[in-house]
């Protein structure tokens, strides 16, 4: 049984200061919160926000007494895990079991979360359910406000990407567990002395990246947090204007991942790699 996947729902980052990125994310690039709210059992508050077509999740643990605390106090802030919405949760779980897929978290006809040692640090959160509030699912949804109003003039999501060690046997398991799942691009990456395989999963693009030494950014990445999300890639109309919208706001600008794409420094970024491209990567 292979898994089925509707959409990606968004991608969830762990932060220290809850109040303080939701507000970063609001100036910078007009995020509109839709949810946020407190979980007694993972002891974190959370909120959910668009930019665009594309979702954040905020985790902010209360303490680091639990699986996202512990997260934090290891990484600092920084991506978590990103979620699928599946038509079946237990037929989900099942195509997991298939494959001796670690479910960590598991809450019957809600959500679950797989052990990344299992999936070439992918963690993935899987949901049967639409997010309540999202305003993407509305009638009167119009992701175009971010494109023709806000000044960083976001087209949508180009991508996600993930730091592996092993790129053919981390693009056999994803393409051998997703229906349907299949590369698009693969080959090198000079900018950052890696090999990529592009892997198209429902409606985005799951960017595998794979060290070819031990000296470049995302060998580096790797050591620091082992295999796991590294960055996301965001369309914006005109590279230019979004990089004076960014350095306006004190951003620092560094070079991307590919000729063609800029990022923001990680540390004034809540942690995380926020990178920019008017076309996508081919």
């Amino acid at each position: 049984m292979d898994l089925s996947v509707n959409k990606l729902v968004h991608i969830n980052q762990v932060v220290d200061d809850f109040e303080g990125a939701a507000a970063f994310y609001a100036d910078v690039f007009g995020a509109q919160e839709y949810w946020r709210g407190y979980d007694a059992d993972q002891r974190r508050d959370a909120s959910l926000f668009v930019v665009g077509d594309l979702c954040i999740e905020l985790f902010a643990p209360v303490d680091a007494h639990s699986l996202l605390g512990a997260s934090l106090a290891k990484f600092g802030n920084s991506w978590h895990s990103f979620e699928w919405q599946v038509p079946d949760l237990d037929e989900a779980r099942a195509a997991l079991e298939e494959r001796n897929i670690r479910v960590t978290t598991y809450r019957p006809g809600e959500f679950l979360m797989v052990h990344p040692g299992d999936c070439h640090g992918m963690l993935l959160e899987l949901c049967p359910l639409e997010m309540d509030g999202d305003p993407r699912i509305g009638p009167d949804w119009a992701p175009d406000t971010w494109r023709t109003e806000h000044p960083l003039g976001v087209t949508g999501l180009h991508g996600l990407s993930v730091a592996v060690r092993d790129l053919p046997a981390a693009t056999a398991w994803l393409t051998g567990l997703v229906a349907g799942a299949e590369v698009v691009h693969s080959g090198p990456r000079d900018e950052v002395d890696a090999d990529v395989a592009r892997v198209r999963v429902a409606d985005h693009v799951v960017e595998l990246v794979a060290p070819r030494s031990a000296e470049g950014p995302v060998a580096t990445y790797i050591q620091r947090f082992g295999q796991r999300l590294r960055s996301i890639e965001i369309g914006v109309v005109d590279a230019d204007r979004a990089r004076r919208h960014l350095e306006a706001k004190g951003l620092r600008i560094v070079d991307g991942s590919r000729t063609g794409a800029f990022a923001v420094a990680e540390e004034d970024n809540w942690g995380v790699r926020w990178e920019f491209a008017e076309q996508p990567a081919r």
